[in-house]
C-alpha cells in the first residue's frame, strides 16, 4: 500500500466552523492591531531620532566657532556645562583624523577614530553600538590647533535615554495590545454567534426533519416489503414476469428500509440521542459478526480469513459496534471480486484496539481517498452494488463517537485496508482465535 494517513470525516460539526470563524475573525483583527503597533514603534523610533541628530547639529554649530579648550580649561568647562554629562553627550576636539581626541567634555565615552574624511561632505554622521555622532571639520581661523593646521569636532549622543524612551512605548503597546485583544475576542465572539446563528438554524431544522422523515417512512416501507413478500408467496411460480416485479418490488423496499435505518442513526448520532454506553468484549462482538456474514462472503466466492485476539474489553454502544464491523465487512465484500480474500485482524497494543479489514479489491486512487467518507459517494458511480453510499459515512461517525479514528491505506488494483483504532480497556490475553 502506497498510502496510509488518519481520514477526516466530511461533515465538519458546527463546533469546529464556529471555532474556525472565531479563529478568523480574531487572527485579522490581531494582525491589524499589530500592524498599526508596528508602524507607531517605527514612526517613534524615526522621530526620536531625529530629534537626536538636530540636536546635536544645534550643539556643533554653538561649539564650531569656539577654540579648543587649552590645558586646564578642560575641566573647567566640563563644570560650566554639566548638562552634556545629564544627557549623554559628549563632545571631542580632534587636530588630526588619526588620532586621539586632544580635549573631550561631556559624558566621556570611547568610541575610537574619527571615520575616513570624504571629500564631499563636509560633516559626516558616525554611529556605534548604544550612540550617533555628528563629525564636523572646523577651519584654522577659530583656533584649532596651528594656523596652517585643520581641526575636527565630534558631537556625540548616548542611545541610552532614547531606547528606555522605546520600552516604555512597547510596553505601554503591549499592554494596550493585549486589552484591545481581548475586546477583540469578545467582538470575534459575537460576530461569529451572529454569523452562524442561521446555520444552526437551518441545520437543526434538517436533522429534525430527518428524524420526523425516517420514522414516518418507516412504516409504509414496512408495509410494502410485506405485501411484497405476500405476493410472492401467492404468485404461482409459472408467473415468471409477476414474480420479477414482486422481487423487484421486495428488493427496492430493502434498499429503501437500508437507507432510512441509516439516515435515523446519522440523525440520532447529531441528536446525541444513543444512550448510554457499556463495558463490551470487542472480540466477541468481531466473533458473532464474522459468522452472520460467513455465508454471504461463501456466497460470492470471496475466502474470509480472521485472527481476533481473545478479551478485547472497551466502553462503548454495542449495536453501533455491530454496524461499525458490519459496514466495514460490507464494504469489503461489495468491492471484492469472486476469488479474493478478506483479512480481518483485531488485536491490542496497549491502551488502543485495533480492527482492520484488508481486501484485494479494486482499491482507491488518492482522489478518491479523500471522498470516501463522504455521504453518499461510491467508488462505484453506477450505483450497482446495491448500497445506500452511507456505510462508511457512519462507520467513520461511530468511531469518532467512541474517542477512536480511522486510518486508510489503499492503491488502485491491490485492495484497500481501513484500520480502525478505539481506546481499549484492560490488556486481553495473549492466544489468537483463527477462522477461515
Amino acid at each position: 500500500m502506497n498510502l496510509r494517513r488518519p481520514v477526516a470525516h466530511s461533515d465538519r460539526s458546527l463546533a469546529r466552523q464556529r471555532r474556525e470563524l472565531f479563529l478568523l475573525y480574531l487572527g485579522s483583527l490581531g494582525l491589524a492591531l499589530v500592524t498599526v503597533a508596528l508602524v507607531v514603534r517605527g514612526v517613534t523610533w524615526q522621530i526620536e531620532l531625529t530629534e537626536t541628530r538636530s540636536q546635536l547639529a544645534l550643539i556643533g554649530e554653538d561649539l564650531a566657532s569656539l577654540p579648543v579648550p587649552g590645558p586646564g580649561r578642560e575641566r573647567e568647562l566640563q563644570k560650566s556645562r554639566r548638562d552634556f554629562r545629564s544627557a549623554h553627550i559628549q563632545v571631542e576636539w580632534f587636530s588630526r583624523r588619526d588620532s586621539g581626541a586632544i580635549a573631550r567634555l561631556g559624558d566621556i565615552r570611547d568610541m575610537g577614530r574619527l571615520p575616513a574624511e570624504n571629500s564631499a561632505q563636509t560633516n559626516q554622521w558616525q554611529q556605534g553600538p548604544g550612540w550617533i555622532a555628528l563629525v564636523i571639520a572646523g577651519s584654522s581661523d577659530n583656533g584649532w590647533g596651528n594656523p596652517s593646521q585643520r581641526g575636527w569636532l565630534r558631537i556625540s549622543a548616548g542611545l541610552e535615554p532614547m531606547q528606555e524612551r522605546l520600552r516604555q512605548l512597547d510596553l505601554t503597546l503591549g499592554v494596550a495590545l493585549l486589552i484591545a485583544m481581548g475586546i477583540s475576542a469578545g467582538s470575534s465572539w459575537i460576530l461569529t454567534s451572529r454569523a452562524v446563528a442561521p446555520v444552526e438554524a437551518t441545520l437543526e431544522r434538517l436533522r429534525q426533519f430527518s428524524l420526523d422523515a425516517s420514522h414516518e417512512l418507516r412504516g409504509p416501507l414496512a408495509a410494502m416489503a410485506a405485501n411484497a413478500e405476500m405476493g410472492l408467496v401467492e404468485t404461482q411460480v409459472q408467473e415468471r414476469a409477476q414474480r420479477r416485479r414482486f422481487e423487484a418490488i421486495a428488493s427496492a423496499s430493502e434498499q429503501m428500509r437500508q437507507l432510512v435505518d441509516d439516515l435515523l442513526l446519522l440523525a440520532k448520532n447529531e441528536e446525541h440521542r444513543l444512550g448510554q454506553a457499556e463495558r463490551l468484549d470487542l472480540s466477541e462482538l468481531l466473533e458473532q459478526e464474522l459468522d452472520l456474514q460467513q455465508d454471504l462472503f461463501a456466497q460470492k466466492q470471496i475466502q474470509l480469513v480472521a485472527e481476533i485476539t481473545p478479551g478485547i474489553q472497551l466502553c462503548g454502544h454495542r449495536p453501533l459496534l455491530h454496524r461499525l464491523l458490519r459496514n466495514l465487512l460490507d464494504n469489503a465484500r461489495r468491492y471484492t471480486e469472486p476469488g479474493g480474500t478478506v483479512r480481518v485482524s483485531g488485536q491490542q497494543r496497549g491502551r488502543v484496539a485495533r480492527i482492520s479489514v484488508l481486501d484485494t479489491g479494486v482499491g482507491l486512487n488518492p482522489d478518491q481517498q479523500v471522498k470516501v467518507f463522504d455521504r453518499f459517494w461510491r467508488a462505484r458511480p453506477d450505483r450497482g452494488d446495491g448500497g445506500s453510499g452511507l456505510g462508511l459515512t457512519i462507520a467513520a461517525r461511530i468511531c469518532n463517537l467512541h474517542g477512536g479514528r480511522i486510518l486508510l491505506s489503499s492503491e488502485p488494483g491491490a485492495g484497500s485496508c481501513f484500520e480502525v483504532h478505539l481506546p481499549a480497556l484492560d490488556g486481553p490475553s495473549s492466544a489468537l482465535s483463527q477462522h477461515s
